[in-house]
């Protein structure tokens, strides 16, 4: 099998060229795949203790499906075979259901084939069809807290990257005014997030004095949050703020994460405390399944695709993020069954474990950057993309350098020239090296 054009893996892999991989039209045809079967194999999850020992089969081999389609995707003939291309103008929507059912072609052959080899294991072993779905439903566990994982690596490194998040100049301020934003900050889109969910969103009838209650103990916890949270990392806080580097990235980076890490817990709140409806919940879970999939593959995929790996690339990304979306799906419907059909408690539980550790990782981000910050600075600009002051001076130094020797080699040319008895050419109007 002949491989895929690669040169373009040593190239920097942005977020914008991700989101332009995973919106393409050509592959538009799997993500409606992704849609349709997760709707189906949940349903059949809710229905039995049979449906759900097959969901789980279900969803296990989709997954590790697409993520072989991904591996393959590196041949020429698989990279073709997987897109919709060519689609005829006079029959679109026959040409285009034509087209998917050739590209669904070697993901739905190779799912096929996980299944029937994931059957017979069943019936071998009973125990599998008691364990399996367990498995799978622990797994959610794991999704919630990648999500954290994944924001901290893809948001993190991103804000780290910042050509003003690297400057080493020492500052003299303490932290007591980067806290003070952060808890104004954070108080105030708590106090958002209770009005929008707890009031606006509600008639005045539906108003009582337990929604008062409820949502004045959330401001009042994510306020105590957050300086208990402080209160533990000050000394953290301090180091990192040594430098003007380190205090924008202090706060640019615990106002994102802590952002984020409220709007989880004000989702979990909503889930144990209130009744939110099925239609919103799901479309808010869709949103942030899609997003955690992003932040998680534009992760890997930047990472691999530096270090010229063809594990995670621009051409798989979208695979790869598929094969995470059933992952997820299927978990999700795992242990929903498992918490007897409450998809709101199951989504309250998965909110709480990913704000917590988004909370637990919160030190190790700080420390990472002024761990960086630390390092030599040829390092420090390798490393991520961005560059300092420093960096700055020692290219230039670099680019004098090689002027002086450039103008050294021209000079000693010249003279083996004249000793040999050209001197005419000294009339021509030869142009100076130029230095690329």
């Amino acid at each position: 099998m002949e491989l895929v054009d690669e040169a373009h893996l040593e190239e920097d892999f942005s977020l914008g060229d991700l989101l332009s991989t995973l919106t393409d039209l050509r592959t538009l045809p799997h993500v409606i795949l992704l849609v349709v079967l997760s709707a189906i194999l949940y349903i059949m999850a809710q229905s039995s203790t049979l449906g759900t020992t097959y969901a789980a089969v279900g969803f296990l081999s989709l997954s590790m499906a697409y993520a072989l389609t991904g591996y393959l995707t590196r041949y020429d003939s698989i990279h073709r075979l997987v897109r919709v291309d060519g689609l005829a103008e006079g029959s679109f929507l026959q040409s285009l259901m034509l087209r998917s059912l050739r590209a669904w072609s070697l993901p739905l052959g190779l799912t096929l084939g996980l299944v029937i080899c994931l059957s017979i294991l069943l019936k071998t072993d009973e125990r599998m069809s008691e364990w399996l779905p367990l498995a799978l439903a622990t797994l959610f566990l794991i999704w919630s807290a990648g999500q954290a994982v994944s924001f901290r690596s893809g948001t993190g490194a991103w804000l780290s990257g910042k050509e003003r998040a690297r400057d080493r100049s020492e500052r003299s301020g303490g932290v007591n005014s980067i806290i003070t934003v952060h808890m104004l900050a954070v108080g105030g889109f708590a106090i958002l997030m209770a009005f929008v969910f707890g009031y606006a969103m509600k008639s005045s009838e539906d108003i009582e004095f337990g929604t008062h209650l409820t949502w004045i103990s959330f401001v009042l916890l994510a306020l105590a949050i957050q300086g208990g949270m402080f209160y533990l990392l000050r000394e953290t806080l301090e180091r990192v703020c040594a430098t003007e580097g380190g205090a924008r990235f202090a706060l640019t980076w615990g106002l994102a994460s802590q952002l984020f890490f409220t709007w989880h817990l004000t989702s979990a709140w909503r889930r144990l405390f209130e009744e939110p409806s099925a239609g919103g919940m799901i479309l808010e879970e869709a949103i942030l399944m899609a997003a955690t999939v992003v932040l998680a593959i534009w992760a890997l995929s930047s990472r691999s695709v530096k270090r010229g790996g063809k594990m995670f690339t621009t051409e798989n990304a979208l695979f790869w993020g598929l094969s995470f979306g059933f992952g997820y799906a299927g978990s999700i419907a795992m242990i929903t069954r498992i918490a007897e059909g409450s998809l709101a408690t199951t989504m309250g539980v998965g909110h709480l474990v990913t704000a917590l550790t988004l909370l637990l990782i919160h030190r190790a981000a700080l420390s990472g950057h002024a761990k960086r910050m630390s390092e030599p600075a040829s390092e420090l600009h390798g490393g991520d993309g961005g560059g300092t002051a420093d960096d700055e001076d020692a290219v230039v130094a670099d680019v004098d350098d090689a002027t002086v020797e450039s103008s050294t080699e021209s000079e000693e040319a010249a003279a083996e020239d004249d000793e040999i008895g050209y001197d005419d050419l000294d009339d021509l109007d030869i142009p100076e090296p130029v230095l690329e």
